[in-house]
């Protein structure tokens, strides 16, 4: 390590190894309770790191060297050691050569990157510590600024350069003890082996960082070991990934909220320009374009005539309007594309089933950066296959595109409006977040935004949901947008929905899956990219919950087992969910709950021991109990229709329900479901008469509630709000004439008397019972003008 004849070390490398062997004995000697390194060592060490002065020209180089003399001098000035030598620091020795070809044999090979390495170093030394000591100047200063790309190093020229421009500076001591603390602290994560970077500001944009990432992984050279190489490389890489998916974030979020912004005034001033309270020449040539731009998009979807505007606007809009006008079907749209992650991620193969329903056989509709396949049996995608360049994202204007019917498609394909009664709201399979990247489709961003609504604002697109259930799906998918593999730049997202059996066009869940390729870095060389892939379901339910996004996964195969669709056996074996246990002990018998309609069989038998000890005992948490009544509560609501012998096997397991378990508060919805099918049943036969009985007992169908229900209704047909409320009379309830109300329009409520305990329970049940007769989203408010025994509920808008 030494130069024998100089008594120096060789390089500012070799200072630095033997300046952290030095602190380790330190401290071995400290923690052994030997004390402290014999002073004669510490002033020996000194005085080979001033000679070796002798060999390092370049001034990061010296600099280096002369911390590490201020450090061992402050350790000199330690009370404890009650030294009484010379106090002065020590100053290096001049070079002995300037000229590159005099450098000591080491340093002229990888001299880049071992300056990169001390200017890493020194850089997370000023991040963690905010020494003034580790600022640059002078012509170290203007040699750093090679590497500014990296996003500390950055951080500390920045810092270095303000420096520059401050008048007073720290004490000589002070930042000596400071640059000793620092030194003492990367010492000791050095040799605990964390050697890492820890990015927290960044100046470059995200594409910048993109490229940065595969030149920092080549160009750092750590010391060491190859293991440690290839470990350090990794390292960077994947830290490097995560400032660029950092960086990029919040570059998008600040744009989107900024376009929001935008969007708002520059409405506002369309509406104030269309209602002649603005004069458009009044406003700044930029300003004013972007106006016409929005009357534009306006004329071009059908929400403004022109002939009401000032002449001088009309006139400066026709220009405008034409170039807005087209359609983006017009176009040569690719759609999915397979090949997008750079390996084949087909489209999924469909079953037997599936493709007996499929519109066209299964035949991909392209849109842009998307394709659907169509069930035409449901008039509903089968699936929805997109693509995702998180890299390339734009962030476009509003538009306020109108929903329509993609004008390829035949109008048998086209959805009935009606699948929304009921309260239930439309969610995107694709929205346009997902395909807002790449080249823009036209040079206007306004008329590039209006031919991306009009890929994603369509009927078909629009899956039936409850609010809540919408809800969630929005968060999930921005969630699996921005956290799935999240070193990854390309994404692949197949969505779609599950209908049970029967004819309804409302999805019992929606499903989502995430597919991308492995950072390359972690892959061996030679190898390709693996997949990585997860999926996740959301039940369309009204009381669907926000839960953490791990709790709504769900198998890759188990989406392709309920919904006919074969995906690549690729990414079912990447599923990170793969190993999960979707199913629980109340969904597997939940599942098991159809063989009770079969001819009676020995299984059948044992099945129905198993069930009832599931309800009538306490093996299973009252959350799974209910899962298994919620399905026996579908088969006596049919379809299909149950055999006697069925239906006798549902009602003998409902009826050894514990009375007092329907009376939980969480299980009001599940008791409403419950008590409509049980007034639906046809009449019994005798044999399921006194089954019938003693369940309508337990859930309070035997006698008529005290209360009386006046309904008061707004935006709704007469005859819709008499088949609610004949709906509900059938439950027991009293109900006299409804009356139309132009107060109750918006509201969903039923109103009870606060004083009365009675009075609130009977207004939760009934708002449960309004929710399964078809009017969900009830909710009871106490209100104390309203009399005891009186519920009074306000509706407002359409039911089912």
């Amino acid at each position: 390590m030494r130069n024998g004849a100089a008594d120096r070390f060789e390089n500012v490398l070799d200072l630095q190894t033997a300046h952290l062997a030095l602190m380790q004995r330190q401290q071995d000697r400290r923690s052994a309770g030997g004390g402290l390194l014999p002073q004669e060592e510490i002033t020996d060490f000194l005085a080979r790191v001033a000679r070796t002065g002798a060999v390092l020209s370049t001034p990061a180089d010296r600099r280096i060297a002369q911390r590490v003399l201020d450090y061992w001098t402050a350790d000199l000035l330690d009370t404890a050691r009650g030294y009484s030598g010379p106090v002065a620091t020590e100053t290096l020795l001049a070079c002995e050569a300037e000229d590159s070809d005099a450098r000591p044999a080491g340093l002229a090979e990888g001299h880049g990157s071992r300056e990169y390495i001390r200017l890493a170093a020194q850089a997370r030394q000023w991040r963690d510590t905010r020494s003034h000591g580790y600022l640059l100047s002078g012509k170290a200063l203007r040699s750093a600024e090679r590497f500014s790309r990296d996003p500390e190093i950055a951080d500390l020229i920045a810092a270095s350069l303000a420096e520059e421009q401050r008048e007073a500076r720290r004490a000589r001591r002070r930042k000596r003890i400071a640059a000793g603390l620092t030194l003492a602290l990367v010492a000791a994560v050095a040799m605990a082996g964390i050697f890492f970077l820890k990015v927290e500001t960044a100046t470059h944009e995200a594409a910048e960082a993109a490229g940065e990432k595969g030149a920092l992984a080549r160009d750092v050279v750590f010391l060491g070991d190859e293991e440690r190489l290839r470990a350090q490389e990794r390292q960077v890489a994947l830290e490097n990934a995560n400032v660029e998916r950092r960086i990029a974030q919040e570059h998008m979020d600040a744009l989107s909220e900024r376009q929001s912004r935008l969007d708002a005034a520059q409405g506002a001033l369309a509406d104030l320009v269309t209602a002649e309270r603005l004069p458009l020449a009044g406003l700044p040539d930029g300003v004013a374009e972007d106006v016409l731009r929005i009357l534009a998009l306006r004329q071009a979807e059908g929400r403004l005539d022109p002939s009401v505007l000032a002449p001088d606007v009309a006139a400066a809009l026709a220009p405008v309007a034409a170039d807005m006008e087209g359609s983006v079907f017009a176009l040569d749209l690719k759609g999915y594309d397979p090949l997008f992650l750079g390996r084949s991620l087909p489209l999924p193969a469909l079953d037997r089933a599936a493709q007996a329903a499929a519109f066209r056989g299964g035949e991909a509709v392209p849109y842009v950066h998307f394709s659907f396949l169509y069930n035409q049996a449901r008039r509903a995608p089968l699936v929805a296959a997109v693509n995702f360049d998180r890299a390339a994202r734009q962030v476009l204007p509003a538009t306020g595109t109108p929903i329509e019917p993609d004008p390829r498609l035949p109008p048998e394909l086209r959805p009935d409006p009606s699948r929304f009664e009921g309260g239930l709201v439309a969610a995107d399979y694709v929205d346009r977040t997902m395909i807002s990247w790449g080249e823009p489709l036209a040079a206007d961003p306004f008329r590039t935004a209006r031919m991306l609504d009009q890929s994603v604002q369509l009927h078909l697109n629009k899956a039936p949901v409850h609010p809540a259930a919408a809800a969630v799906w929005t968060g999930l998918t921005h969630w699996i947008r921005e956290q799935h593999n999240r070193s990854a730049t390309r994404v692949t997202f197949f969505t779609g929905p599950i209908f049970q059996p029967g004819e309804s066009a409302v999805p019992a869940s929606l499903w989502l899956i995430a597919v991308s390729l492995r950072d390359p870095v972690w892959v061996p060389a030679g190898q390709e990219q693996p997949f990585v892939a997860e999926a996740f379901l959301i039940p369309n339910r009204p009381d669907t919950l926000m839960e953490e996004p791990w709790k709504l996964a769900m198998t890759i195969e188990g989406i392709g087992r309920a919904t006919g669709l074969r995906f690549l056996d690729e990414i079912v074996r990447a599923d990170r969910g793969r190993t999960i246990v979707n199913a629980t002990e109340g969904d597997r018998l939940a599942d098991r709950a159809g063989a009770l309609n079969n001819p009676p069989s020995e299984d059948q038998t044992a099945l129905m021991a198993e069930l009832a000890l599931a309800l009538q005992g306490g093996r299973l948490p009252a959350s799974e109990q209910a899962k298994i009544i919620r399905e026996l509560a579908g088969l006596l609501a049919g379809p299909p229709d149950l055999t006697s012998a069925g239906r006798v096997n549902v009602l003998t397991l409902l009826a050894g329900v514990p009375a007092e378990s329907w009376n939980r508060p969480d299980w009001i919805v599940l008791k409403a479901e419950v008590r409509r099918a049980v007034v639906r049943e046809p009449a019994p036969e005798p044999e399921a008469q006194g089954l019938v009985d003693r369940l309508a007992g337990a859930l309070g169908l035997d006698e008529p509630p005290p209360q009386r229900v006046f309904i008061q209704f707004a935006d709704m047909t007469r005859e819709s709000v008499r088949s609610l409320a004949e709906r509900i009379a059938a439950l027991g309830w009293t109900v006299p004439p409804e009356e139309r109300v132009a107060d109750a329009s918006g509201l969903n409520e039923v109103r009870f008397n606060p004083d009365s305990a009675e009075d609130a329970a009977a207004a939760r049940l009934l708002a449960a019972d309004l929710a399964a007769a078809g009017r969900p989203g009830v909710r009871a408010v106490p209100l104390s003008v309203i009399r005891p025994q009186v519920l009074e509920v306000w509706i407002g808008g359409p039911t089912r």
